[in-house]
C-alpha cells in the first residue's frame, strides 16, 4: 500500500517537472494551459466555446425538449423510434468547435483529444456518471479496416478511461461487427437503422446475465448504431443499457 503511494507522488511529480518544463498547450488553439492540471488541455477561453449541454434534453435520446413550467415535453427526435436503450447522458451538442474536436480525434493516434475530452466530460458530468446504475463499459465496434487506417479506436479509448474513473471493468472489445459495415454518413434517418440491423453480435465469452452496461460512443445521432448494440447486448442478457457521448448531433444530420 505505501510502496503504491510512493509511486503514484513520483508519477505526479513527473508530471508536474514536465509540465513546467514543457507546458501544455491547449489543443484548440495552442495556447499553453500552465495553470491547468496537464490531463485537461484546454485553455479557458476555447472551454468557453464549447456547446456543453445546459439546456433540457429527452433522457432517453439526449435531444433538446422543450420545457414549459418546469415539465419537460415530450421529445419528437425518438417519439417514433425503438430505441433500444434506456438513457442517453452526452457532453455538448456536436457543432463550432466540439464538433472540431471530435472529427480530430477519429484520426489522433496520440489519442491527447481523446484523453483531453474525457476528462472534461468527467469534470462536467462526474455525478450524472456515478449515480449510473453501470456494471461494465463497453464501446460500439468498429472494423478492423477502419481501425488500421485510423490507427486509433476513439469510442474503446474513451469506454476505457471512462471505466478507469468509475472503478468498473471495461470491456472494450465485448461487440464485434460482423463485416465491414458502410459508414452511417450521409444515409437517410430510416437507411441508418437498415444499415446496421443484424450487423453486431456480442462475442461468445462474455456473459451478461442482468447486467447493467454502459455503452461509448463519440457521436449520437437517430440512436440507430447504438439502437444495434443495445439489441445485440439485450439479447446476450443484458438488463440494461445507458448511452454515453461526447456529441449529440443538435438536428437530423
Amino acid at each position: 500500500m505505501r510502496f503504491d503511494a510512493v509511486r503514484r507522488w513520483m508519477g505526479r511529480a513527473r508530471s508536474a517537472t514536465a509540465d513546467l518544463l514543457f507546458p501544455p498547450a491547449c489543443i484548440a488553439c495552442s495556447t499553453q494551459c500552465v495553470a491547468h492540471f496537464s490531463d485537461l488541455m484546454l485553455c479557458d477561453a476555447c472551454r468557453g466555446r464549447l456547446p456543453l449541454i445546459d439546456w433540457p434534453v429527452c433522457t432517453r435520446c439526449a435531444a433538446p425538449v422543450p420545457e414549459a413550467a418546469g415539465v419537460r415535453l415530450a421529445c419528437n427526435h425518438c417519439r417514433g423510434d425503438r430505441l433500444r436503450f434506456e438513457r442517453t447522458i452526452a457532453l455538448g451538442s456536436y457543432e463550432g468547435l466540439l464538433r472540431d474536436l471530435i472529427v480530430r480525434m477519429k484520426t489522433d493516434r496520440s489519442e491527447v483529444v481523446a484523453h483531453t475530452l474525457l476528462e472534461l466530460a468527467w469534470r462536467e458530468l462526474a455525478d450524472a456518471l456515478r449515480a449510473l446504475p453501470a456494471d461494465v463499459v463497453t464501446a460500439v465496434p468498429s472494423s478492423p479496416w477502419r481501425r488500421w487506417r485510423r490507427g486509433t479506436n476513439p469510442p474503446a479509448t474513451l469506454a476505457q478511461r471512462l471505466a478507469e474513473k468509475l472503478g468498473i471493468p471495461a470491456a472494450t472489445a465485448m461487440l464485434q461487427l460482423r463485416r465491414n459495415v458502410p459508414p452511417q454518413v450521409g444515409l437517410s434517418r430510416s437507411a441508418r437503422f437498415r444499415n446496421l440491423s443484424g450487423e453486431m453480435a456480442v462475442r461468445p465469452t462474455y456473459h451478461l446475465q442482468d447486467a447493467r452496461v454502459l455503452l461509448v460512443d463519440d457521436i449520437l445521432t437517430t440512436g440507430a448504431t447504438c439502437t444495434e448494440a443495445a439489441r445485440v447486448l439485450k439479447l446476450a442478457g443484458a438488463a440494461e443499457v445507458t448511452v454515453f457521448v461526447l456529441g449529440r448531433t443538435p438536428a437530423e444530420q
